[in-house]
């Protein structure tokens, strides 16, 4: 890979190629075809939600509006491309474990089945370290395979990977994933915080393990474009585990609050639990639940190291210069008075 002065330093050879990205409406996946685009890359954004059209396309984009589900829809979207990414998936704590199977999984097979029947060798599949569960007491080894732990996003995203890696494909596992444009980790916070509604469990000393945007999507593009990726998953976050309160707390300070409010842990479960009893009888999802507050009650880290020695990936955006770039964001976009 050739030197430049560019931000990374380095630029993936994928200049005339096209590259296929499923959900590319999201957050991440815009993030990634605006970047193969930065490449000289085509980038094919594939989404369910033919509403996204006109942001994907913003990014360089040609979009195509189909469910990962419609084999034949994909097929069509894959013909030609040299490599696929995919990141559609349900994200989040909420729904029912045969929702998720039916996309996180199943449309996981179908869009590797069609990617294989189009000739795609290269493919890179976006998962999660949600996918080891939320509940171990001590720092994971990155040997450490995924196991059930009931929640249906981990859970399926660990089925997911598993198929990704029998197929041969590049697995990414993002830690925490924030900056500009993040509805959990920017946006939502935001909100609940001016609201007064936004309590850490305990003494908010769990911990996260963010990665800035522009440094998952350039290690996605890493391990698209790393032979030695193929069949391996590497674990992309910035190495330096910040407590909840401190990240949550840099929100409050742009909020013009003193700190961010804590309770006791069975206090808030409670209350979440209050909210999704609520929820299901109105049919709608609940403003917090159970399956959050495990998730921002972590007490230990995932392993980073496969994805330096693999990919020669390392991070570039601290998080003092991450939260800085967010705040920018959410001034521009009017979240901050």
């Amino acid at each position: 890979m050739r030197k430049v002065g560019a931000v990374y330093g380095w630029r993936v050879q994928l200049g005339g190629q096209t590259i296929a990205v499923t959900g590319a409406g999201g957050f991440i996946g815009e993030a990634l075809c605006r970047r193969l685009n930065a490449e000289g890359a085509q980038a094919v954004g594939i989404d369910v939600r033919a509403e996204r059209r006109v942001d994907v396309e913003a990014t360089g984009a040609r979009f195509v509006a189909a469910d990962v589900l419609d084999v034949s829809a994909i097929a069509a979207a894959l013909d030609r491309c040299d490599g696929l990414i995919h990141t559609a998936a349900i994200v989040g704590d909420w729904g029912t474990m045969e929702q998720f199977i039916e996309v996180n999984v199943r449309g996981s097979c179908a869009v590797f089945d069609a990617a294989q029947a189009a000739g795609i060798e290269r493919i890179a599949h976006l998962s999660s370290v949600a996918s080891w569960g939320y509940e171990f007491s001590s720092d994971l080894d990155e040997e450490a395979a995924p196991r059930a732990s009931g929640a249906p996003y981990a859970d399926t995203k660990a089925a997911s990977d598993y198929l990704a890696l029998r197929r041969g494909g590049a697995v990414v596992r993002p830690g925490d994933v924030y900056g500009p444009g993040s509805v959990p980790w920017a946006i939502r916070p935001i909100e609940a915080l001016r609201a007064g509604s936004f309590a850490l469990p305990g003494k908010g000393d769990a911990l996260m393990t963010l990665v800035y945007i522009d440094d998952l999507v350039d290690c996605i593009l890493r391990a698209l474009t790393t032979a030695e990726a193929a069949g391996q998953a590497v674990t992309a976050w910035d190495g330096v585990p910040i407590t909840t309160l401190e990240f949550f707390g840099r929100y409050a300070q742009m909020l013009g609050q003193k700190k961010v409010r804590t309770a006791p842990a069975p206090l808030i479960e409670a209350f979440a639990f209050a909210a999704e009893r609520f929820a299901k009888l109105r049919g709608t999802q609940p403003s917090v639940s159970r399956e959050a507050i495990r998730y921002v009650s972590r007490q230990a880290v995932y392993p980073n190291t496969r994805a330096r020695e693999l990919l020669g990936w390392e991070p570039r955006v601290d998080f003092d210069e991450g939260m800085r770039r967010t705040e920018l964001w959410l001034r521009a976009e009017g979240l901050l008075d």
